[in-house]
């Protein structure tokens, strides 16, 4: 057995997928991957029920699958409470499984966690911390753990808006007056007045100047608080974005809290062709502990961006390039602060988290994908180019990261959560159930509000409608009407139902796998501590599908032009490339566009490629065996130490 390492590094890389990992290995625009696959380990990884990404952090860390760590999917529903309310995934105080920086404060191992998943609100027994993700940017919720409030665009053609309504908002330029200070300028100033955010959270009013400056169109816009130009926050022209802008909200809960944002200038090309982007508004408050570092942090790395914008980009606010900028970003902060927390202590374990891959994937996953039905063979490269272009982005930044760090006492594992497959379509799982005769429900046309009647509501599912659905059980859920001896038949009625759902266009089974809760093992979800968060029916979507958690309105026109609305009865809503995410992570997880990528290497590690995948809760029980540290209390999995005798 070679020298035990003395730290580990973990770095985790959302959604890295093995093939990608290993085509751009080859190719040579992994390189520093590539050193370290040459002297290591490294495997494929079967990861958690369902293979999302909380479930999936929450088991590479703790060794504990999600009927042990009670991280059931993107959400967590408490048995006792309304089967509609929920929690996200994401707090830690939902993760009912030690960690491994938990299991080694234990024996007095030093940790730093860097923007570390399930981590949050901040919280380490010995050590560091600098931020904590992620909540995902959502179509259907907005569920931000830093954020105050999400992106908005201001413009003079109705924009589209597929997430948090009210965010595009149309405006009209008018002739400016009431100015002081204003800048030299030809012909007529035009203005509008904008709120932000527009809705959400409560900011500010801003004012925007639109001018003329050299006698050749408007091509310059000015942005302050006041009708004074010497008080201007941002100066822009076409393609520009300002310097970060630091102001004071109130959150949707009713708390005042400091923010930052920033303004993208997208389009100037006259007084009815303008469009203003406004970024996220971040959190500008404290994102470590100690508290004291944040300033340090900021001053290395940059203001912090709890996630990128993928909606502006599929909305068509901003271009590709622009999203690509914003990838880019967030992998620069990503590496400088790393490099800044593995110098600020001594440590023993440090984790460090990226989301990108991730995200460029849910966005541009079905471009690559033959088997979609929006493929085009001539457009696959150039997207193969961004994706490659992610990769190659946190590979370099690797390298840097890795610069400081010993090989010959580190132990450096690089890992991923889960897969991806392509979308097609987007089942409206609740309309699906409605049809069935199980769920009940009444739309507000206006508020698009479900209303569910509870009273006739035998099951509903775990939001945002992925792999757990729930029996409305007497005795159990507030409203309950199941009886309890009619339970297993309330889970048959459900599974039948689930397995019901056809493809609209192919006419094939959509749902792989619906299974009674009671074998909820065959699917490594374990009757342990988290258990009683298991919905009472699992399933599986079919790769190529992901669950809308809503039902929409739909209009009715008649000849006379007159309109009325009604609920959307389409079953499904087709997934179509830079307009929606056309990349998931929903089917079984033993399928094998679904496995994780684990690569290991430095001390006590040689080299071993694995040919069978390994499994997700065997990973922090190995890595504690490598360190000589302890296992997790809660662990599931087996050491596979046989794999490093070498």
């Amino acid at each position: 057995m070679r020298k035990k390492a003395r730290r580990l590094l973990m770095l985790g890389l959302d959604a890295a997928l093995p093939d990608l990992i290993t085509r751009f290995v080859e190719e040579g625009s992994m390189p520093n991957v590539k050193v370290l696959m040459d002297r290591g380990f490294f495997s494929r990884m079967i990861t958690t029920f369902p293979p999302l990404t909380a479930a999936a952090w929450g088991a590479i860390t703790s060794g504990a699958g999600p009927g042990t760590a009670g991280i059931p999917s993107l959400m967590v529903h408490e048995p006792g409470e309304p089967l509609d309310k929920w929690y996200t995934s994401f707090d830690r105080r939902m993760l009912k499984a030690e960690t491994l920086w938990e299991a080694g404060a234990r024996v007095g191992l030093t940790t730093l966690l860097m923007n570390w998943p399930v981590t949050y609100p901040l919280g380490v027994e010995k050590g560091i911390q600098l931020a904590a993700s992620l909540n995902p940017p959502f179509r259907y919720f907005y569920m931000p753990l830093w954020d105050i409030a999400s992106s908005s665009i201001f413009s003079t053609r109705k924009e589209r808006c597929n997430q948090v309504p009210g965010r595009a908002v149309e405006v009209t330029l008018a002739p400016a007056s009431g100015w002081s200070n204003m800048p030299a300028h030809s012909g007529s100033p035009l203005e509008i007045t904008i709120d932000v955010p527009p809705t959400y959270a409560k900011g500010r009013k801003y004012h925007v100047l639109v001018l003329d400056s050299k006698d050749h169109g408007y091509d310059k816009v000015i942005i302050s608080p006041s009708k004074d130009g010497s008080q201007k926050v941002a100066e822009l022209r076409e393609g520009e974005r300002c310097p970060w802008i630091q102001e004071r909200f109130v959150d949707s809960q009713g708390k005042e809290k400091l923010g930052r944002f920033y303004f993208h200038l997208v389009r100037l090309g006259g007084r009815d062709d303008f469009r203003l982007y406004q970024s996220a508004i971040n959190t500008a408050e404290g994102i470590t502990v100690p508290a004291e570092l944040t300033e340090e942090l900021i001053r290395a790395a940059g203001p912090y961006m709890e996630v990128d914008d993928p909606w502006a980009y599929m909305d068509g606010w901003v271009g590709i390039d622009f999203y690509m900028d914003q990838l880019t970003q967030h992998n620069d902060w990503w590496e400088k602060a790393t490099r800044f927390g593995l110098g600020k202590i001594d440590w023993d374990m440090a984790f460090s988290w990226v989301g990108t891959i991730d995200h460029v994937q849910h966005v541009l996953y079905g471009g690559i994908d033959p088997k979609c039905s929006y493929y085009n063979a001539k457009d696959a490269p150039g997207i193969m180019a961004h994706i490659r272009r992610v990769y190659g982005e946190v590979d370099e930044r690797i390298g840097r990261i890795l610069q400081d760090v010993n090989l010959d006492e580190t132990l450096v594992c690089i890992v991923s959560d889960h897969g991806f497959s392509s979308i097609e379509q987007n089942p409206y799982l609740k309309h699906h159930l409605a049809k069935a005769g199980l769920l009940h429900f009444e739309l507000d046309h206006e508020t698009r509000e479900m209303k569910i009647d509870w009273s006739r509501t035998k099951a509903y599912p775990l939001e945002p409608c992925h792999a757990h659905i729930f029996v409305n059980l007497k005795g159990r859920d507030p409203d309950g009407i199941v009886e309890p001896g009619d339970y297993e038949e309330a889970q048959e009625e459900i599974i039948d139902a689930l397995l019901s759902m056809r493809d609209p266009v192919t006419g094939h089974r959509v749902v792989e796998m619906a299974i009674p809760k009671r074998e909820a093992g065959t699917l490594g979800v374990f009757e342990q501590q988290g258990f009683d968060r298991i919905g009472d029916v699992l399933f599986a979507l079919k790769p190529q599908y992901m669950a809308n958690p809503f039902v929409y309105p739909a209009s009715v026109r008649y000849r006379d032009g007159t309109e009325r609305l009604i609920t959307n009865l389409e079953g499904f809503e087709p997934a179509k490339l830079h307009r929606n995410f056309t990349g998931v992570h929903l089917c079984l997880p033993a399928c094998r566009e679904m496995h994780a990528a684990v690569l290991m290497a430095g001390g006590g590690v040689g080299r071993v490629h694995r040919k069978i995948p390994m499994s997700v809760t065997d990973l922090a029980p190995t890595i504690a065996y490598l360190l000589g540290s302890p296992v997790p209390k809660n662990a599931e999995g087996n050491v596979l130490k046989e794999m490093f005798e070498v």
